[in-house]
Parts: structure tokens; sequence; C-alpha cells
């Protein structure tokens, strides 16, 4: 079974926040700007979609959501959802939460569970459908139609036996390598991952240290280095490899996940390459290592992170702008096989009850009218690959939706599709091996240990 989607727990406070919903400022807290209005076409169009959506009727009622928006992004989300209620005279209830998986979970065994869930761990709700307590949604839609407008490795994450359970409404892509236009001389962008590297060692033996990374997220730590590590095991192996290992058939020990480990330590373990060395790889912020290609002198060329950081670094240091100051290029490609794949995030909704409510309000999910109002909010990218770049009002954003519209193949993150216990000893290990590169081996036989018995009951 699989298990996708970021967990709504203290860990998944900060990674939701952080590589899913939102930039993070300089103090790690999201930093979030208001939405943009829509336009009136949009809202027009938008309102037309859904009266299709709910077959010319104006059912009224209310629906229930239960998830963890708050504040801004809160308020851009109910916005894209306005059009819906116009049309349809279905009122829409938002509960936020800070602990989404206990509270669903908690719901669902008490029989009450919330008509519609967006959840950030979207393997929360595979699990949830593999045990007849979410609704299939294939029979309401338009398949056709959304095999067409989904990348197909979302459509398939979030089916099971068959039958589609959920639909992605925003995404975010991972692991982007950031750079400083003014400053960065290497390969722009690299033709491979051996490009770079050797782009980087130059650099090293000069005295000019590559790359910034910071790892430390309060009981996160070591997510940033879990996801260098996962797009290793992506770009190194394959998507084959990597659905094995998220999905606890291929063991930690094997030579595929050690490869990308040290892939990574070769980075993260060596004072010549990374700013500050090991110590300062494990004790740096996530939100402020970025900052070092800012210092004067800088105090490295590159950093990799999700697609947020541009507007963010843009909003939290002074005298930089997007595109001039901060712009990216996609991970480089490690072999010829792996060109045009990316690592994405997003969160999942799904239905719980079936009424006519929820049906018309997941069928609007479905159109690219409503995709259009969530490009407009200034705070995501649309899941549905209808949408133009032009929609987005930012150049970053233009430019990591075209990364993601011309994808050849998408993945869910491998850390946020592991059973909870998993993700944790994976943020340990990848603590562990920075700490002591010469354990891998003892700490990879753990890992086989703990994914012995996390995937139990998964």
């Amino acid at each position: 079974m699989s298990r996708i989607g970021w967990k709504p727990t203290a860990t998944a406070g900060i990674l939701a926040s952080a590589m899913l919903l939102a930039a993070c400022s300089s103090s790690g807290s999201p930093a979030v700007q208001p939405a943009p209005s829509a336009s009136g076409g949009l809202v027009a169009a938008a309102e037309a979609a859904a009266r299709t959506a709910a077959d010319g009727q104006h059912p009224g009622g209310t629906i229930h959501i239960l998830g963890e928006l708050t504040g801004a992004q809160l308020t851009a989300y109910l916005g894209t959802l306005k059009p819906f209620t116009a049309a349809t005279g279905i009122q829409v209830q938002y509960e936020s939460t800070a602990n989404l998986f206990a509270v669903l979970q908690t719901d669902v065994a008490g029989g009450s569970p919330p008509d519609i869930v967006s959840d950030p761990s979207a393997g929360q709700i595979v699990q949830l459908a593999d045990e007849g307590k979410v609704v299939p949604i294939d029979s309401w839609l338009n398949m056709g139609q959304v095999n067409t407008d989904f990348p197909s490795g979302l459509v398939s994450l979030a089916s099971v036996k068959g039958h589609l359970y959920g639909l992605f409404y925003n995404t975010s892509v991972q692991n982007l390598v950031w750079y400083d236009p003014q400053t960065y001389t290497g390969p722009n962008p690299p033709t491979s991952w051996a490009q770079l590297e050797s782009w980087a060692a130059t650099q090293a033996a000069a005295g000019h240290t590559p790359w910034c990374i910071g790892m430390a997220s309060g009981s996160a730590s070591g997510w940033p280095g879990a996801a260098w590590i996962e797009q290793f095991v992506l770009r190194q192996s394959g998507v084959n490899v990597y659905d094995q290992w998220w999905e606890g058939k291929l063991p930690w020990s094997s030579p595929q996940v050690k490869a990308a480990f040290q892939a990574f330590g070769a980075v993260a373990t060596n004072a010549k390459t990374v700013f500050g060395g090991p110590t300062s790889v494990l004790t740096t912020s996530f939100s402020t290592s970025p900052n070092g290609l800012f210092t004067k002198p800088a105090q490295c060329s590159l950093t990799v992170q999700a697609d947020w950081l541009g507007d963010t670094e843009a909003q939290t240091v002074p005298g930089v702008k997007p595109v001039t100051d901060i712009d990216f290029f996609t991970f480089p490609a490690v072999t010829p096989a792996d060109a045009g794949i990316i690592e994405t995030s997003g969160e999942l909704v799904a239905a719980l009850r079936d009424t006519p409510q929820t049906q018309d309000y997941m069928r609007y999910l479905a159109t690219p009218q409503f995709a259009d109002m969530v490009a407009q909010t200034g705070q995501w990218l649309a899941a549905n690959r209808t949408v133009a770049p032009s929609s987005y009002s930012a150049a970053l954003e233009q430019q990591a939706d075209k990364v993601y519209e011309n994808a050849a193949s998408v993945r869910y993150s491998a850390q946020a599709s592991m059973p909870l216990a998993m993700e944790t000893a994976f943020f340990s290990a990848v603590l562990d091996y920075v700490k002591d590169p010469g354990s891998l081996d003892s700490i990879l036989a753990g890992m086989d240990r703990t994914q012995a018995t996390a995937y139990a009951n998964f």
C-alpha cells in the first residue's frame, strides 16, 4: 500500500509549513503574503465550472473540511472556494488543526469523520482508503480528463485497487538548486551532476566553498539532508528503485540507498565543499543557511531547496531581487535516464462522506478553473497542469510551474511517503551519518531493523 504526503504531527507542522505550504522566514516560521484578488474573469469562469460540477443544480447545504491551513493561507484557500459557494449555495466550514493525523483518526474511529479532508499526509488517506474509510471518487469524475490534467505519478499515488481516492490541489517542486546570478560562475544549467560536482571540486580546491546546507529544524532536524538523499536514490537508481525503497520493499542497506547516502556525504561531510563543515550542517537552521549566498563575501555559491526559497530570500534579505539576485536550475541528472524527473509535495483532498455536496465539491476541484484560482493566490503552484505559467504573478513561480508542467515524470517526496516511524528514523540516520560518516553501515543496518517493524501495519 502506498503512503504519500507530510505527516500532520509536530514533525509535519514544520515540514508542511516549510516545504509545502509557503516560504519560511529567517526564524523558521511561515512567511506568507496576502493573496492577490482574483480578477472578475477568473471568478466568473470558476463559478461557471462550479455550476457545471453541480449539474446546474443549487443544492445548498454545508461541507465540513478538516485541514491544517491557518492565517493568510487559509484565507487564500477559502477564496478559491467562494465561486463554488456562489454557484451552488454550498457553504464551506473549515476546521483547522495542528495535529491532523490524530484528529482525523479519532473522528473516523468515533464515527464522525469530516465530509472532506485536505491532508499533507496523503499516505494517511490511502491507508484509510484501504480500510474502506474514504470514498472512491473516480465514478464522480471524468477520469479521462483527470488523467490528462494531473501527473500520472500523483494520480497513481492517490489510487488504491484501481480506484481514485483523492485529488492534489497544490504542489511544490522540491530540490531545486539555487544560486546568486551576480556571483555564480558555474555551469548554468549543468548537463549532469558530474559536471556540477567537477566545478564544485575546482572551487573547493581554490578555497571557495561551493555549498551551503543547514539541517536544523527542531524536532524535524535532518529532513533537508533526507531530501538530498532521496533525490540521489531517484536520480542514481531510477523511479522503480525509488518506489520500492519508500514502500519498504528495498532494504536500506542495499547498494542503491548506500550510494545515495554517500553522494550526499561527499558534499555534507567535507569541510571544503560545505560552508562551516559538518558541524555547521548539523547546527545551522534550514531557513537561514541559504543566506550564505548573499554575505559579503559570499559563504557559498549553491544551496538546495524547494520552489518557495527564491521569493522568501527576496522578502527576508535586503536588496535581493528574484531572478536578478536569486535564481535556480533543476537538480542535475545523474544518469541520462533520469532527465526530466522531479520530486514534489502537496495536499491531497479526499471525501469521507458520499453526499451531493461532496460530489459537487470534488468535481469542482478537478476543474482547470479551480486550478486557475489556486494559481492566482500567490501561495502555491496548482497541481492541475492545465494552468499556464503566465497565470502566476511572480517570475520564479512561473519558472517553477514550467518545470512542473514539462516534467517527464513526477514522484512524491519519499520521506513524506514513509510510515511515521520510518520517516523519523530517516531524519535521525541523516544526522548520525553527518556526525560520523564511518558508521554508515551500522546506521543502515539499524534502518533495516526499523523498516522490519515500521511497515507491519502499513
